[in-house]
């Protein structure tokens, strides 16, 4: 398990800086073309716009049957990136307990699933009114399609309700996701933007229900050190005690076992469910916050960048990138100079482009890049 520790450690890194992204940002000014592009299943918009996101910007697109949901993927898109996949997969063999339909992880299982895409936030309006919801086939919050409903919109929809979106605009967002991290930074960051009722046609208004997934990274210790793992839990929107049922969960869950656990992030912006050190995104781009954000990262880092764990890559690096050429262009991409690097074998030269990402605070970048490339090597 040390190099999926490596995976995991990264991933906390990475959730923190994207969180610290999630409000609602300036958008590119760019004219509305034509074309419009029809989708039935959140699957065919994402599997579009994935494989050719430049086509797709300010392209007109049209929804047919999808449930509006007032929650949204953390990193909408990533459930159906290549190796969000892999890692839900791996995550069945960490089942701890089966409740009607509904599956229990234990942590390795939890932190598998969030790093596979699950995972939604609840967003607050931005000054002006509008606020980011979700549209989705699957009534799967954490697989929808982003919306950016505007007030004189608002009024008439409601989470859960069965609509068609009729040719919104699929508009850029200028600030993009962390580019220190492949694993999101290659995902378009954008919204249908639904800037009026023509754009949205209500088919029902019964309240269908639509599954959502509160989570955060808990931090507790135990026999003198820091731990770290994901926490989610789903959520039906028609459950009749859902907010308590979360509240329970996550109160229960952070004293499971002795731990004394602190969530770090919330996941309800509005109104938080639960303790925790940030309560959103504001809050982590304080000024005031950033020696703790700081130190904070230096924890994770400690506790998951271990000797062993990155033994274990030097040992897998050359087995899968066994060119120098290979090593170069990996080099570039987590943005070491190679000619830092002195030549030799592929083996010298992957350990020595480890030991210059150690030094750099890049161990990081490179291994969301290796996962991004070739997951092979966590396996």
């Amino acid at each position: 398990m040390s190099l999926f520790e490596l995976q995991k450690g990264t991933n906390f890194l990475e959730t923190l800086e994207n969180y610290a992204l999630a409000a609602v940002g300036a958008t590119k000014p760019e004219e509305t073309e034509d074309d419009i592009a029809t989708f039935y299943t959140d699957e065919e918009f994402w599997f579009q716009v994935l494989n050719d996101p430049d086509y797709h910007w300010n392209k007109k697109v049209t929804l047919v049957d999808f449930v509006i949901s007032d929650w949204i993927a953390r990193v909408p898109g990533l459930y159906y990136m290549p190796g969000s996949k892999n890692l839900r997969i791996n995550a069945e063999s960490n089942v701890s307990n089966v409740i009607r339909e509904f599956k229990e992880f234990n942590p390795t299982g939890k932190s598998q699933m969030v790093m596979g895409g699950i995972g939604t936030l609840l967003l607050p309006p931005t000054s002006d009114g509008k606020i980011l919801m979700s549209a989705t086939s699957s009534f799967n919050s954490s697989l929808g399609v982003p919306l950016l409903i505007f007030p004189e919109v608002l009024n008439f929809i409601k989470h859960g309700f069965l609509v068609s979106i009729k040719e919104a605009k699929w508009q850029a967002m200028e600030e993009t996701w962390s580019k220190r991290f492949a694993s999101t930074d290659n995902i378009p960051r954008g919204y249908l933007v639904i800037d009026s009722i023509e754009k949205i046609e209500i088919i029902s208004k019964y309240e269908f229900p639509v599954v959502y997934h509160p989570f955060s990274i808990m931090e507790y210790e135990k026999k003198e050190g820091y731990f770290y793992d994901y926490v989610y839990f789903t959520s039906d929107s028609k459950s009749r005690n859902a907010e308590d049922d979360i509240v329970d969960f996550f109160h229960n869950y952070a004293k499971k076992e002795d731990r004394f656990g602190e969530y770090l992030i919330s996941s309800n912006m509005v109104n938080p469910l639960f303790p925790s050190r940030y309560v959103s995104a504001s809050d982590l781009n304080k000024e005031s916050e950033r020696a703790n954000l700081e130190l904070l990262q230096h924890r994770i880092r400690d506790t998951f960048f271990k000797k062993v764990s990155l033994e274990q890559l030097m040992i897998k690096l050359p087995m899968h990138y066994d060119s120098l050429a290979s090593l170069k262009t990996l080099s570039r991409m987590v943005g070491i100079n190679p000619n830092r690097i002195m030549e030799g074998s592929a083996v010298e030269f992957s350990n020595q482009l480890i030991n210059q990402c150690i030094k750099q605070n890049k161990i990081e970048t490179l291994v969301d890049r290796l996962s991004y490339e070739n997951a092979k090597i966590f396996k």
